[in-house]
């Protein structure tokens, strides 16, 4: 092949000297072919190869490579071949004489990604939406927590529904569906996902999916389609993808400072209200406008919301615990070592005892906790009242100052821890504030027992039980009543008398 500076001189040859294409083949031995392209051509010289080189070590084996890399489809991303594992199968299984750099290079090949190219689609009103989960980082109650994000999109109007959980549980996805139906106001017909195992049990041939039990209750409930993306083909779901990383950078930079996932997500709501406001790419219509259009057509919400949780048997141990998730929640003492079941939804759990519902808790983020309500144990320290200064639900409970005073007053004298028992038992019967009201007025007074504490409710809850508030005031329709005074002197007068008789 020429080179660049061999075309040179064949010009100059011939355009500067006049020489002809004869004169110089015959001077150059250059073929009159080979000086002809020189002079239509300033081109810098490439060689081509007429056909591929034949390379028979790596040729006998490629099939074999490309039938591994095609099942690595389906294995899971850790589980795959890597060139080195590739080159030692093919020495161990086939006999393979080429060297390990002749196999990278051509898995190198193999692998080189094409260009990212993805068509442009549009989406009819009211049919479809997307559904995608996020992670951030929050402070949660000065802690920093990782929480998820649950980010639903309807594709034509490009509405929002986003609301963060503690964790990606079957309960928290059928959870957030039911709070983004709510949201919309309506449910889209199709929405899809990505193979999450909440959803999907088994992945089989083609859109075919073994769906979760309680995933298709949802679909049942509420009548839509799921559409599933093929595996790790996330970009079908582009715009909820868009969607999640928006989020990450406009509704959580800079991190946000939080006293609960309750107010984090009232925060969440009114965001998602106002990016009604945003136009809608390609059209002139705001978010709220477009979603006005897809309303009608989306399909209308059941009368009355899933319950999503899920159901796991329990028993509770002598203590009266139950044990949920590697955390203890307290049961009334009366079902102790009981066979139980507990309803656990995404932010707290219900214990049953049959269909009798007889504890509810927040459920704990944390993991290796005791939540108790001392409630559940105020029947078993009225009979063993002294264990009220050691029982630890009492001291988790955190009870106002005013309750240690009284506790410090009742631990004195006879029978006054079981008194004690009885002010918290208060609360049954009256609102927590009332009794810390009435706690503070018979602390006032000097009045440090049940009867007198229960009698100041009595008057702030029951008319018939008021004192009533007589006027004093001049102009009072009240009837006075007054009383002599009596005479003293006449006592003065008998012992004169008694005197006298002496």
């Amino acid at each position: 092949m020429l080179q660049m500076a061999n075309y040179e001189f064949i010009r100059k040859q011939h355009f500067l000297l006049g020489k002809s294409i004869r004169q110089i083949s015959r001077e150059t031995g250059y073929s009159r072919q080979v000086i002809r392209k020189a002079l239509t051509s300033t081109e810098i010289p490439v060689y081509q190869l007429s056909k591929p080189k034949p390379k028979p070590v790596i040729d006998f084996v490629k099939p074999i490579i490309l039938e591994w890399l095609r099942q690595d489809e389906q294995a899971p991303p850790k589980q795959r071949h890597t060139a080195k594992r590739i080159y030692q199968r093919l020495v161990d299984e086939h006999g393979f004489t080429g060297g390990e750099s002749t196999v990278r290079r051509y898995v190198r090949e193999l692998r080189v990604s094409p260009p990212k190219a993805f068509v442009p689609l549009d989406f009819p009103p009211g049919r479809f939406a997307q559904f995608d989960w996020g992670e951030v980082t929050v402070h949660l109650q000065g802690k920093q927590v990782k929480v998820q994000v649950f980010c639903m999109r309807c594709t034509y109007s490009r509405k929002i529904f986003i609301k963060t959980f503690a964790h990606q549980k079957q309960e928290a996805l059928l959870q957030g569906h039911v709070d983004a139906f709510e949201f919309f106001g309506a449910v889209p017909q199709v929405i899809t996902y990505d193979n999450l195992t909440t959803a999907v049990k088994k992945v089989l041939e083609g859109k075919n999916r073994e769906e979760q039990e309680r995933f298709i209750q949802l679909r049942a409930h509420y009548l839509f389609e799921s559409y599933f993306c093929d595996p790790g083909k996330g970009h079908q779901k582009g715009q909820v993808e868009n969607l999640v990383q928006f989020a990450q950078r406009q509704f959580f930079t800079p991190v946000p400072s939080v006293s609960s996932l309750e107010e984090l997500n009232q925060i969440l709501l009114e965001k998602c209200i106002s990016y009604e406001n945003t136009t809608v790419p390609r059209s002139s219509l705001t978010v709220g406008e477009a979603f006005v259009q897809e309303l009608p057509i989306m399909l209308p919400l059941p009368p009355r919301p899933l319950d999503c949780f899920r159901v796991v048997p329990v028993k509770s141990n002598t203590l009266s615990m139950i044990h949920i998730e590697k955390n203890a929640y307290s049961v009334p003492v009366s079902y102790a070592s009981t066979q139980l079941a507990c309803r656990v939804f995404a932010e707290k759990i219900e214990v049953y005892h049959g269909k009798s519902l007889i504890a509810t808790h927040e459920r704990c983020l944390e993991k290796g906790k005791e939540i108790l309500q001392y409630d559940h144990y105020l029947d078993l320290l009225l009979i063993r009242p002294g264990a009220v200064l050691y029982a630890r639900p009492l001291h988790q409970a955190g009870l106002p100052a005013i309750y240690q005073k009284f506790l410090d007053k009742c631990r004195n004298r006879p029978g006054g821890m079981k008194e004690f028992v009885r002010l918290l038992l208060l609360h049954r019967e009256f609102d927590t504030s009332l009794v810390e009201e009435a706690l503070g007025e018979a602390w006032q007074k000097g009045m440090f027992q049940y009867d007198a504490v229960r009698q100041l409710l009595l008057q702030r809850t029951l008319p018939e039980h008021r004192l009533p508030q007589l006027s004093l005031a001049e102009d009072s329709s009240v009837p006075r009543i007054q009383v002599k005074a009596p005479d003293l002197s006449q006592y003065n007068r008998l012992l004169q008398k008694r005197s006298v008789v002496h």
